[in-house]
């Protein structure tokens, strides 16, 4: 029997120091987690407030939520409501927002009146010429269409004419582009080192981001090739001042076609001109081809920018092939009704 007991009361000591501690549960951690809480509802609220108030900003007050908000609050943040805006009456006061359209009819009726009621001293004097006419423009691409035109005859004219000037006698070229406003590649070989030393150094200090890349291995000594931008310089933007008629196209096409013959350059490509429609004006290119040689082409290119045609020359490209000279020309004309 005594043994019976012992193990018995072994067995409820047993299972008595297996049974797990009781947990306490801390107070202030309970607080803690409360605040956090607390404190990332307000935080997500405020965040919804503020992208709500900044969607009404931008989008202005949707038309269910019109009338409900106070003045106060949306001049604070910049928003509008239709149903408060342009609504005040002649007395200075603000219809509720179930008057609102029949105030904004009225208000936009009065503006009406006003405009039509303004003589022409009125309209005249509340434009700002300055506001329209004051834009310095100071770079090819901010001039208007047709101070392009006027830059494109001198830029184009004065590069030719000192290729032709600073080219010795024994360097011979077999590409020369030009492009508008000043770009320009010319590649070719001279005859002599010096020959070449002299060209490029000449062209060089007319011209600005010159570039002369490294030659091939298998290239003479004497090669040529540079690019850059030529120095162009006093150029009158009002050479050409004014647009070609649609009765005048065929004039103007005329006089260019006869001024290349007199200096004994022929064109071909003037028949069918790519014509592109910008509503105020039409814009009229021709790619045209010659075969004459540089002397004569140069004093084309000389008559040309000191005649009153109104043509530009957005692009030029001489090439060499075999023993001729072949010579594509970009010529555009700004044409109105």
């Amino acid at each position: 029997m005594i043994h019976l007991n012992l193990i018995d009361a072994a067995e409820r000591l047993t299972v008595v120091e297996s049974v797990s501690p009781v947990h306490v549960t801390s107070i202030d951690e309970l607080k803690k987690k409360s605040r956090k809480k607390a404190l990332t509802v307000a935080v997500a609220a405020l965040f919804a407030i503020v992208a709500f108030s900044a969607f009404l900003s931008i989008c202005g007050v949707p038309a269910p939520l019109q009338g409900i908000f106070p003045e106060a609050y949306l001049s604070l943040i910049g928003a509008e409501d239709a149903s408060r805006t342009a609504l005040v009456m002649g007395n200075g006061q603000r219809t509720s927002a179930g008057g609102s359209l029949e105030a904004q009819a009225a208000a936009q009726a009065a503006a009406l009146r006003y405009r039509d009621n303004m003589t022409a001293k009125q309209v005249v004097g509340e434009i700002n010429p300055q506001a329209l006419f004051n834009n310095k423009r100071t770079d090819y691409n901010s001039y208007l269409p047709l101070e392009k035109v006027s830059f494109q005859k001198s830029s184009l004219g004065q590069f030719v004419a000192f290729m032709n000037s600073a080219t010795p006698e024994d360097v011979g070229f077999s590409d020369c582009i030009y492009q508008a406003p000043n770009y320009f590649y010319v590649r070719g070989v001279a005859a002599k080192p010096a020959s070449q030393r002299s060209f490029l150094d000449r062209i060089k200090t007319v011209s600005s981001n010159f570039r002369t890349p490294p030659l091939p291995e298998n290239a003479p000594a004497t090669d040529i090739t540079a690019f850059g931008q030529y120095n162009v310089e006093n150029v009158n933007l009002n050479s050409v001042n004014k647009f070609v008629s649609a009765a005048e196209v065929a004039n103007e096409v005329k006089a260019i076609k006869t001024l290349g013959s007199t200096n004994k350059v022929s064109f071909n490509g003037f028949e069918k001109p790519v014509v592109e429609d910008f509503g105020v004006y039409k814009r009229f290119t021709y790619q045209v081809t010659t075969s004459a040689d540089f002397s004569d082409l140069q004093a084309f290119v000389a008559a040309f920018s000191a005649s009153p045609i109104r043509m530009g020359v957005p692009s030029v490209e001489m090439k060499f092939a075999r023993k001729d000279l072949l010579t594509a020309i970009r010529f555009e004309m700004f044409v109105i009704p």
